[in-house]
């Protein structure tokens, strides 16, 4: 058992930090949800094609 199973988090994010603080919760047991606008995706799911993996 994880911490946090059986917290639910919605989330309205779009930004790097904002991402990675809910893979946090949901590594820790917290089912989250991320709501997006519809027919845009967040920017961040190609940014490590932008930058050819280099950090």
């Amino acid at each position: 058992m994880r911490p946090l199973d059986g917290i639910k988090v919605v989330t309205l994010e779009h930004a790097i930090a904002a991402p990675f603080c809910t893979r946090q919760l949901a590594d820790l047991g917290a089912r989250v949800i991320k709501v997006e606008r519809p027919g845009v995706v967040d920017f961040a799911r190609a940014y490590d094609e932008r930058v050819r993996g280099l950090a």
